[in-house]
């Protein structure tokens, strides 16, 4: 079975449209004729001063089982008050990740879901390994 390094980051600005949830999805997406096998995730969510990250979580379909699974990340720290400008203003920037093992067949990506009252910024990225699959 052939493998190959993976590495995909996703990066979602709605600092001018500030939601209760920002999401995004990794592209490129899985190759055909291969599955990812995703090792570690991190990355960091901005959310207004004062409010909390609810949940941030990474989803990845598997067609070759029929399964979604989804993988629920730690947030770590959040940095001192910084101001990014439009609605979102003045803001913390939630550092989140660790290692996680998520399997994403061909012509999927991994969606990034992180949740607080003022979701501004979403940067996340992740690494692992390409292997060869086919559907049987």
């Amino acid at each position: 079975m052939a493998t190959s390094g993976f590495a995909v980051s996703v990066y979602v600005d709605n600092r001018e449209n500030v939601t209760t949830a920002i999401t995004g999805t990794t592209s490129p997406v899985v190759p055909v004729g291969k599955m990812l096998v995703v090792e570690h995730m991190s990355g960091y969510v901005a959310v207004r001063e004062g409010d909390a990250v609810d949940q941030i979580s990474a989803t990845g379909r598997d067609d070759l089982s029929g399964t979604t699974g989804t993988v629920y990340l730690p947030v770590h720290f959040a940095s001192r008050p910084l101001n990014f400008g439009g609605q979102l203003g003045v803001a913390c920037m939630h550092q989140f990740g660790g290692p996680a093992r998520l399997y994403v067949s061909a012509g999927n990506g991994v969606d990034f879901r992180a949740d607080a009252n003022s979701a501004g910024i979403l940067k996340a990225n992740l690494v692992g390994s390409l292997i060869d699959a086919t559907i049987a």
